[in-house]
Formats: structure tokens, C-alpha cells, sequence
């Protein structure tokens, strides 16, 4: 039976010993919501009409959409809304204002040539102020690898003053680095997909960065928390999900392109990446880094006076057959119910599966034997509450968009605390 909108639910992650313990050792923390939502650009629902011609009518309807859509983000009530497949003209003459009047301001970008959508990122004017954004195009010219348009913004958001200040902390600005992109979706461009998200990993490493330095003999770069969200296009139990998830990807050269993202299997074709990702011309190490940032990085390293041991530098590669980069990401997700049944985010005919996700970095993210002295520091990033998925069960009867559900994706939401 088809579940209504009242029967999503919010679901606790942390326990009750847990919050009795941020009670007692917080003075002052920041909450705050954040959702990611693919809207179903009506215009790709026309051009790939064959994919719904058996959904009612009436519920395609892009006015009768819109409006459902627009109540649907009023009623999750995020502090942070990061959205894909919004068309250009709809965010100019529709969604911006509407956004507004909810009391957000919007940042859009659209995908390259003569692509009609793209993503957009609003924020609530009256608890963030922008420190910085980038809209990142995949799509260039002459690099077959990059050769799809799609397109990621990243904003660096500061909290204003009076979200910010604390007895501990009075004098540090908590900030928070948000993005989100809307990966490729041609199942058999894997190798395409790790090349976006390269790129834009790259953009997140020096919009977030905050200062390297030496731990245990180890240089470690610090960055400020970031949240990424969006359509990626590819599963939770894919090579794609495993490098983000994991920082490291070995011996990618040898891979099946055509299997990477999960969508669909395929035993015919093997097509092996055998070269590197991204072109050495990009600037972009294996590190999934920019290297101008990288040797500034150092420079300043090597000019530190608190760094006395000078041989010391963060180290870049190119072409090795490991791909890597810098950040601790963990899923707001887990992929899987109370009764292991698969989550899905996404219902299109007989593809279910979770494609849409929230990962967020906190430096040393902590686990939770250590979380009573974890959570005395500052700008620690937690993970309070998700919103609740269907499963895959529940997706046999779920045709979408419907009555209820205005896009052939759901909503994914997260509750965060910053310390």
C-alpha cells in the first residue's frame, strides 16, 4: 500500500545517553536542516515521456508539479536546500521568488549549452551569510572525458553572529562548506562520473581548506565541515560510491567503465578505464587536488616557524594508478531499513534504487567510544536525525510522480549539529 506524506517520518540517529552527554558538555551548538531534491525537470520529463506514459495524466502536469513540489519543501522546513534538475526559467520566474518570500536567498546554475536545467543552493538569509561560491561546469571543450554537461556549486556559508557565538568558542566563526551536482547519468560512463566528481572534489579542497599541519609526524590538512548532496547517479554499491566513502580508489585503470556507477549490469561489455581520469593539462592530482593550491600550500609551509621539520610537504601525483582524496565522508544514509531491506531514492518503472545522497566531513570524525570527549570540540559536525526512505519493498507499489510525489525522486533530509 502506498504510504502517504505524513508517513515519512523523522528518525533519530543519536540515543538518548548520547544527547544527555551534548547537553552536558555544549554550551552552545548550532542546529540546522538540510534537504537535496531532484525535481524532475518537466521539460526531461517531455523529452523522455516513454518513462511515464503509464502514470496518470493529470499528475504529470507541470502547474499541478510545481505547486506540490513547492509544499513539500515548505512542509520539511530546511534551513539549506540543495536542488537538481530545476529548469532556468522556472528558478527565474518562479522558484527565486518563492524562495525568497520563504526567506532564502538562492544561488543557480545552469548545465552548459543548450541544456534547459540545472542546480540550485538556497540557504535561510537570516541565520547564514555567504563567505564564497563556485559554480563548477564539467563540460569542456576538447577533453572527451568531460565532454557531458553537468554542472556542481559549492558555497562557503558562515553562520551570522548570533548563531555563532558560545562561552567555549566566542571568538571562532563556524562555518560550513555546502555543494551539490548532478552527476552524469549514462550507466555506462563511469569513468566520465569519477572525472566530474574529481574535478569537483578538487573545488571543495580549496573552497573548504583551512590550514595543513603536522600530527604524529604526519602533515594533516584541516578543512572546514562540508556537506555534499545530490543526484550522483550512481549506487551505494558501486566503485563511484566506494571512492568517495573510502578516499581511495586503487588499480582503477582496470576497471569496467561500464559497471562503476551500479545502475545496471554488465557482463557483455568490458571497457577498462586504462588511462588516467582526469588529463594532466587540468591541474588536478590523483589527490583530487588542484596543484597551484597545493604547492601555495607548501610554500607556506615551508616559510611556517612552527613547522620545524621542513622536508616535510604534502605530496602530489600524477597518473599512479591509485586515485584518492582528502575528506572523511560518511552517508546520512545507511542504504538499508530496521529490516535490511534496501532504501531506494529513486522509482522509474523497474529501476529502484538509492542514487541520491548526503554525505557530510567533520575533522576526525569521532566514533562513538570517544564521543563524550569528541564533542567538547569545536566545529564538529553531527549527524542528529535522517529522513526516512521507502524500501524496495514498498517501491513495488510506488509509481511516481503521483498524487503525493511530484518527481520521480524523493526528498533526502538531514538534522546536523555543528559544535
Amino acid at each position: 500500500m502506498e504510504k502517504d506524506q505524513d508517513s515519512r517520518k523523522w528518525q533519530p540517529i543519536l540515543n538518548q545517553f548520547e544527547i544527555e552527554i551534548i547537553k552536558k558538555n555544549i554550551t552552545s551548538k548550532i542546529e540546522f536542516k538540510i534537504a537535496s531534491y531532484n525535481l524532475l525537470s518537466p521539460i526531461l520529463l517531455n523529452e523522455n515521456f516513454y518513462l511515464y506514459e503509464n502514470l496518470d495524466q493529470n499528475y504529470l502536469n507541470w502547474k499541478f508539479r510545481r505547486a506540490n513540489l513547492l509544499k513539500e519543501i515548505e512542509h520539511i522546513n530546511a534551513d539549506i536546500y540543495c536542488f537538481q534538475e530545476m529548469d532556468e526559467n522556472e528558478y527565474k520566474y518562479f522558484f527565486k521568488r518563492k524562495l525568497s518570500i520563504m526567506g532564502f536567498h538562492s544561488i543557480y546554475k545552469k548545465r552548459s549549452n543548450l541544456k534547459v536545467d540545472g542546480c540550485c543552493i538556497a540557504f535561510r538569509k537570516n541565520i547564514f551569510d555567504l563567505e564564497k561560491k563556485i559554480c563548477v561546469d564539467f563540460f569542456m571543450p576538447g577533453i572527451d572525458i568531460l565532454n557531458r554537461e553537468n554542472v556542481g556549486i559549492i558555497l562557503l556559508l558562515k553562520f551570522k553572529p548570533k548563531f555563532s557565538s558560545s562561552l567555549t568558542f566566542e571568538h571562532e566563526p563556524k562555518i560550513l562548506c555546502v555543494a551539490t551536482t548532478h552527476l552524469l547519468f549514462n550507466p555506462k560512463r563511469g569513468d566520465t562520473k569519477i572525472a566530474q566528481l574529481q574535478l569537483l572534489l578538487a573545488n571543495i579542497d580549496r573552497v573548504a581548506y583551512k590550514k595543513s599541519k603536522l600530527m604524529e609526524n604526519k602533515l594533516i590538512s584541516e578543512y572546514h565541515p562540508v556537506i555534499l548532496c545530490g543526484d550522483f547517479n550512481f549506487s551505494n554499491e558501486s566503485k563511484i560510491y566506494e571512492f568517495l566513502i573510502k578516499a581511495k580508489l586503487e588499480n582503477f585503470k582496470f576497471l569496467n567503465r561500464s559497471n562503476l556507477s551500479g545502475q545496471k549490469t554488465d557482463f557483455k561489455t568490458f571497457l577498462p578505464i586504462g588511462k588516467n581520469v582526469l588529463p594532466k593539462c587540468l591541474g588536478v592530482t590523483d589527490q583530487s587536488q588542484f596543484k597551484y593550491e597545493v604547492d601555495s600550500r607548501n610554500l607556506r609551509l615551508l616559510f611556517d616557524k612552527n613547522n620545524l621539520n621542513r622536508q616535510k610537504m604534502i605530496d602530489i601525483s600524477f597518473g599512479s594508478d591509485s586515485i584518492s582524496h582528502c575528506f572523511h565522508f560518511k552517508s546520512v544514509y545507511s542504504h538499508f531499513d530496521q529490516t535490511g531491506l534496501p532504501e531506494i531514492t529513486t522509482c522509474v518503472n523497474d529501476f529502484k534504487k538509492s542514487v541520491d545522497f548526503i554525505f557530510f566531513h567533520s575533522n576526525d570524525n569521532c566514533e562513538k567510544s570517544n564521543f563524550e570527549e569528541s564533542v567538547r570540540e569545536s566545529n564538529k559536525l553531527y549527524l542528529l536525525e535522517k529522513y526516512e526512505l521507502f524500501n524496495e519493498n514498498d517501491g513495488k507499489n510506488l509509481f511516481i510522480p503521483n498524487e503525493i510525489y511530484s518527481s520521480d525522486h524523493f526528498m533526502i533530509a538531514a538534522k546536523f549539529f555543528l559544535t
